[in-house]
């Protein structure tokens, strides 16, 4: 695979790489395609993202949609804009920094695992775990916790989250979650510190 590096600050209008690797800033003004991507500086890039994998320890700023086999961010990812419905899909989000999906557009994966911060107006998926633990930093950029509109999967765990609705089959809401509605189907397990406005659905409770 052909690495191409960009270690310094510049300009591109887009394009098709294999492995792409950016050290320094670099400001895209059209699409971008590649088999890899790595950022360890900062990408702004103002149209649609598409890669086979992703990975971010620095910043990336996507204005359009992003779609990729395995996501994976220890720093800041940002996508979309306040007025758009710019969408992250792939088949695995694993997030130690921040993830924030602006707009109305959302987060498709069937595995999302997070250990850092998202903030999105929905996440569709088959296992979605947010566990809103990590530095002071992230916590700080990230407003303190995860807020999310919807949360819909088959299997949802979730910790520090503050969520408008939740709706699965197994689900685990953790400590400090803060949901309007929850609607399960399976095993409902609820942390004391949880707080939980309306319960439907025909689940099991499961007491710990």
């Amino acid at each position: 695979m052909q690495r191409t590096e960009f270690d310094g600050i510049l300009s591109i209008a887009g394009g098709t790489y294999e492995h792409l690797s950016i050290d320094g800033v670099c400001n895209c003004s059209g699409n971008l395609v590649a088999q890899l991507i790595e950022i360890d500086g900062i990408l702004n890039c103002e149209m649609n993202l598409e890669t086979g994998k992703f990975d971010c320890d620095g910043v990336a700023n996507i204005k359009g949609s992003v779609r990729a086999d395995k996501i994976d961010v220890d720093g800041y990812m940002n996508i979309g804009r306040k007025s758009s419905n710019a969408k992250l899909e792939a088949n695995e989000i694993h997030c130690r920094g921040v993830i924030t999906c602006l707009g109305t557009g959302e987060i498709s994966a069937d595995l999302v695992h997070a250990e850092g911060y998202i903030n999105a107006s929905e996440i569709v998926g088959e296992k979605v775990t947010i566990k809103s633990q990590t530095s002071i930093l992230m916590k700080w950029l990230a407003n303190k916790w995860s807020k999310v509109g919807t949360i819909e999967a088959t299997t949802i765990e979730l910790s520090e989250v503050t969520a408008n609705v939740v709706n699965g089959h197994d689900i685990t809401i953790g400590e400090n979650c803060v949901i309007d509605k929850l609607d399960c189907s399976g095993r409902l397990i609820i942390h004391p510190t949880a707080t939980i406005r309306e319960i439907t659905g025909d689940h099991v409770r499961i007491t710990t």
